[in-house]
Formats: structure tokens, C-alpha cells, sequence
């Protein structure tokens, strides 16, 4: 070891040295860390409540409402896209999931998973013909995010799914049996990351809140008046004065009887402390923190504090709600399921979300206006974007040209 070495290991400081582990134990809190349940499914369903319900379920209802399109992808441009038939085996299996699944249901539980734990999956039960397995499932089952472990390889990725119910023996399935849609997570290539994970501590305050405001509630409310006096009064007294007081100012046609005082006695409010004011506050931040995470409007959820701005604040807010969080989704869901489901039935078979935005369908009414008054579209091609049949007059299939476009042929 040279001299310069040892003299710069002799200026390092000394790492400090860790507590013995019985002193440790006196200093550590007797309950869990906050945001604790991060990387616990099971935990992160059971949060599904206050807030956090009110976000994840606007989200989840909204989802279900849309419905996939469907559809064979010949080119980049719409008239390009072959809506599938609706008797095509793709469409029939998402219309119909399972006996007892609803394709609400399935929607609304496939966007609860992914918005609680960042973790979808669904079990598409294969279907056979004889003894030959085909490629094409025959039913989708959402199973429960806590069910599932998946168990990497170095070469497949993923090489099996381990799902065990409560109280089974767990069971593999390979990965053409599970489809897996998540959120993207840099933290970890195989499992996704929900906003409830990324927004834990909020979600503990938020809860510790409720649970302090309910403690408060049970202990029993506070008086809106206190007597003082220098006076040493019996049991008797007090319990006179507190009879007499409720008598005569009890109701609400006593509110505003004067209240006289005698023998020294005097009377002051009960206000909040600035703590207690600052308790208030703290519930409606995290509240506004917790919407903002999931990247959902007050107003979707029920909260509207300008009443006078009346249908304005809805529709501002569906839009924003639709367009900033509900579409990316929507899309992300989509494009993951072209790759695992979609290809089951074609190499261009592809499902998409169309966009849910309420202010897209008066701009598309314009579009097509527009579009049919300069013949840049004929109006059965109109009619098919809109899934009408086309009208069987071969002149629909003629584009109408403006008048300085047309020939003398042209009747």
C-alpha cells in the first residue's frame, strides 16, 4: 500500500456505527411504515375505497362504456381498415366472455386491476376441435391480480404463469393462456405500476384522515359555548345551567335569543384551534392530491364547487377527463391486445379504441360535411366510417364535385 493510499484512508470518516439491535427497537414505531402495501396486491384492492374509489370506478365505469373496434388493417388510412362482421369468431369471444361475465364486467374489472395494481390478466380457456387445440380462444376469465406470479426466463421472457386461488394448490399456465396487460414500469420489466402504487403515502394520509375525523365523530362533538366564572360551582349548578341553557336556546326558533349572564359568569365560542383548521385542510389536499394521480376532474367525481358555471364545468370536464385520461388507456389496452389476441386470428387483425372525446363527434359531423360538399368522400364511404349500410344507388358511390368541378357529362 503506497503513502498516499494510507493517508487518504486515514482522512475517510469512519461509517457510523448502527444501534444495537435492542435500543433499535425501543425508537421504532409500533405500526407498519406508510405506503407499506405498495408492492402488495392484495393490499392494494383493499384500498379501494374513499377517493380512491371514487377515481378508479369513474375511470373503470367510463372505460366499459366504449366498445372496441375491431377490424383488418390493409393500410394507413381509414377507409383502409375492414370492420370484422360481427359473427367473426374475435368479435362473438368479446361479446360474449364467459357465461357469467358481461362484457362490461370484463372491461370495468380488467381497468380496476390495472388502476389499483398495474396488472391485468385475463385467462383465455383454449378451445378445441376433436383432440386438436386451436389458437383461437373460446372464453376470457379476469383473474384476480394476487392470484398471479409470473415466472421469467432468460430466453422466452416469460416462461409460465403460476395462479393460486385461496385454498388451491397453485397451477401453471403457459404464456399463450394468460394474457397480461399492465402499465408501463421502469422499476420492473415483467410486473406493471398503477397510480395507486405511485400515489401511496397520499393514500395512507388520506386514510389516517378519515380514521381521526371518525375517532373525533366517536368521542362526541364539542359544545359551541363555554361558561367561565372564577366561582367555585357544585354538580348541581352545572348540571342547572346546562338544563336551562338547553331550554331556552335549544331549536331553531332560539338562535337568536340574547344570552344574559350573572354572578361573574361569562361566555366565549368554542373555535377551532389552527391545527384543527389546518386538519380540515389537509383532508381536502389529499383528496386533490389523490384525483390528481388517477388524472380525474372534481367534477366527474361529484365535487363541483361553482354551481353557477352550470353544464360548462360537465362538459370541460368530460372532456379533459376523456382526452387526458381515459384515451391513453384505451389506446395502451388496445394496442396490447392486437399483440396478444388479435394475431390469434391474423397478422392485420388489429383492435382499436375509437376516440372518446364528446367534443369529437360535432367536429366529426363537420368533417363530414365538409368532406361530402367538396367530394373528398362519397357518402357510402361516410355511412361505412359511421358502421351504416351503404346505400344500394350506385351515384353513393360517386363522389359530388362542386359545381365548377363537374363536366357537361356529368348529370
Amino acid at each position: 500500500m503506497s503513502l498516499l493510499t494510507r493517508v487518504l484512508k486515514s482522512l475517510r470518516p469512519a461509517p457510523p456505527k448502527s444501534p444495537p439491535p435492542r435500543v433499535a427497537a425501543v425508537f421504532a414505531p409500533p405500526y407498519p411504515a406508510a405506503g407499506w402495501w405498495h408492492d402488495d396486491p392484495a393490499e392494494q384492492l383493499r384500498n379501494y375505497r374513499s377517493w380512491v374509489y371514487a377515481a378508479v370506478n369513474a375511470i373503470a365505469q367510463e372505460a366499459a362504456r366504449q366498445r372496441p373496434f375491431l377490424y383488418r388493417n390493409t393500410g394507413q388510412a381509414e377507409h383502409e381498415m375492414a370492420a370484422l362482421p360481427h359473427t367473426h369468431p374475435l368479435c362473438r369471444l368479446l361479446d360474449r366472455p364467459n357465461p357469467w361475465l358481461t362484457p362490461w364486467e370484463l372491461w370495468y374489472l380488467t381497468v380496476v386491476y390495472l388502476e389499483l395494481t398495474g396488472n391485468a390478466f385475463w385467462y383465455a380457456a383454449p378451445r378445441t376441435a376433436g383432440d386438436t387445440r386451436l389458437a383461437a380462444p373460446g372464453e376470457l376469465w379476469v383473474i384476480p391480480t394476487p392470484w398471479v406470479r409470473i415466472v421469467p426466463d432468460r430466453h422466452e421472457y416469460v416462461r409460465a404463469y403460476q395462479v393460486a386461488a385461496p385454498g388451491v394448490p397453485a397451477e401453471e399456465f403457459g404464456p399463450d393462456e394468460i394474457i397480461h396487460l399492465k402499465y408501463p414500469n421502469p422499476l420492473d420489466p415483467h410486473y406493471g405500476l398503477s397510480p395507486l402504487q405511485a400515489n401511496a403515502l397520499t393514500v395512507d394520509a388520506n386514510t389516517e384522515l378519515l380514521k381521526s375525523r371518525y375517532q373525533t365523530f366517536l368521542a362526541g362533538s364539542r359544545p359551541g359555548v363555554v361558561l367561565q366564572t372564577e366561582q367555585t360551582l357544585t354538580d348541581q349548578t352545572v348540571a342547572r345551567l346546562e338544563d336551562k341553557l338547553t331550554a331556552k336556546f335549544s331549536g331553531r326558533d332560539n338562535w337568536h335569543r340574547p344570552l344574559v349572564l350573572e354572578q361573574g359568569l361569562k361566555a366565549s365560542p368554542w373555535t377551532l384551534t389552527p391545527a384543527e383548521m389546518d386538519f380540515l385542510n389537509s383532508s381536502r389536499m389529499t383528496r386533490d392530491e389523490i384525483l390528481a394521480v388517477f388524472r380525474v376532474p372534481p367534477p366527474i367525481t361529484g365535487v363541483v364547487e361553482n354551481m353557477g358555471l352550470g353544464a360548462d364545468i360537465w362538459f370541460g370536464a368530460r372532456v379533459m377527463f376523456c382526452e387526458g385520461t381515459i384515451q391513453p388507456k384505451l389506446d395502451l389496452i388496445g394496442q396490447s391486445l392486437t399483440r396478444d389476441l388479435g394475431r390469434r386470428y391474423g397478422p392485420d387483425v388489429a383492435v382499436s379504441f375509437p376516440d372518446c372525446s364528446p367534443r369529437n363527434l360535432d367536429q366529426r359531423r363537420k368533417d363530414d360535411e365538409l368532406d361530402a360538399r367538396l367530394g373528398l368522400r362519397t357518402f357510402n364511404e361516410i355511412r361505412k366510417a359511421r358502421g351504416l349500410d351503404p346505400f344500394p344507388d350506385p351515384r353513393f358511390d360517386r363522389p359530388i364535385l362542386p359545381a365548377s368541378l363537374r363536366d357537361g357529362s356529368e348529370g
